[in-house]
């Protein structure tokens, strides 16, 4: 199966799980600046994009992967998306744990609740999209 990623479905996935992440991170962020205070904030800001970032980045690589070699498989790209996603997730928490003064727990928290955006993806059907 040749991989294009042109397609509609493809992009309005990726969408949907961003800004379903998004979502999630903005609501616990609000939350850990009630009950906390911006510290607390600042480490949900930093889990949440921990989440959210190597995702994008790893749609983006596999993007322009997709354009430069169209006959690309879609289990490569999907391959190369989850390796880029994981490699850049390592380092981030890495760099985060090591070289900022945040509430560490906090963070991964904030990681948490914004991955879960993956799993609330397919709640946010369109009423016209047909069932898998």
């Amino acid at each position: 199966m040749e991989a294009n990623i042109h397609d509609d479905p493809i992009l309005v996935a990726g969408k949907r799980i961003l800004i379903a992440q998004a979502t999630l991170g903005l609501v616990f962020i609000a939350y850990e600046y009630m009950r906390s205070g911006s510290l607390s904030a600042e480490s949900a800001i930093t889990g949440g994009l921990i989440a959210i970032l190597p995702s994008l980045f790893g749609m983006v690589f596999a993007s322009i992967k997709s354009r430069v070699k169209p006959e690309e498989s879609l289990r490569d790209l999907m391959h190369l998306s989850r390796n880029i996603k994981v490699i850049y997730t390592i380092v981030m928490f890495v760099l985060t744990f090591r070289f900022m003064a945040l509430r560490n727990i906090v963070v991964l928290i904030g990681f948490c609740v914004t991955m879960f955006g993956h799993f609330l993806t397919p709640l946010f059907r369109d009423r016209f999209e047909r069932k898998a």
